[in-house]
């Protein structure tokens, strides 16, 4: 499946959940333990598409082939590598498809990324895995390591994130937990960051319906 702009992908990723009364992302979820409620996934899905495509255009990004991957069905994306899974402080959750270079996600920009309708930001856990849920190979796991630990370092000291894995709860994914040194709060926003997370609603809302109005070249590489 091709998408020529970003609301094309949404209407198409919502009309394909709910035809199939959300099943995939129930059973994903439910391979995860995590709570049934695939409404949760779609939700936390499209807001975290939108905050990928918004700092990739900033970046100058091509977007076509990531969007292309974000379908309802992982199935029909071949392109599609891994599947990584974001709990959003227990508000919502994300499948967010990559390739094998894990080009377009930026785990550091997500990481305090501010989730509007939820008053948090950020991420608290991940899981790596396949589409099809196929074991990681033990190459596969120190790469994914390495590309997760020199995304967050990039950004994040030592002393300011601290972040862990752990490969042995399932052979079919990577989990990676993650924590602030100091605040220890986990990623529950300040009444003052609440505030000003309302001002720059308003600067990433324009910049998400910028994205949506362009159309995007699929061809590009």
């Amino acid at each position: 499946m091709k998408y020529t702009t970003y609301r094309s992908w949404e209407k198409r990723l919502r009309a394909a959940a709910s035809s199939d009364s959300y099943a995939l992302f129930r059973d994903h979820m439910r391979r995860l333990s995590l709570p049934e409620k695939p409404e949760l996934m779609l939700e936390g899905t499209i807001r975290v598409v939108q905050a990928i495509l918004a700092y990739a255009t900033l970046d100058g990004q091509p977007l076509g082939r990531f969007l292309n991957m974000q379908g309802y069905n992982p199935c029909e994306a071949p392109d599609a590598r891994y599947a990584f899974t974001f709990d959003l402080c227990g508000k919502a959750f994300a499948r967010v498809m990559v390739n094998s270079k894990l080009e377009t996600l930026d785990l550091a920009d997500l990481y305090n990324h501010p989730w509007f309708d939820y008053e948090v930001a950020g991420y608290q856990r991940i899981w790596i895995s396949h589409p099809d849920w196929s074991r990681l190979t033990s190459v596969e796991l120190e790469q994914l390591k390495s590309e997760v630990t020199d995304d967050l370092r990039f950004d994040y000291l030592e002393d300011e994130l601290d972040f862990w894995f752990d490969d042995s709860l399932d052979a079919s994914y990577l989990f990676v937990g993650l924590q602030d040194v100091e605040e220890r709060r986990g990623c529950l926003m300040s009444a003052v960051a609440i505030e000003e997370m309302n001002k720059l609603n308003i600067w990433f809302r324009r910049r998400i319906d910028k994205i949506a109005r362009e159309v995007v070249n699929i061809y590009k590489k």
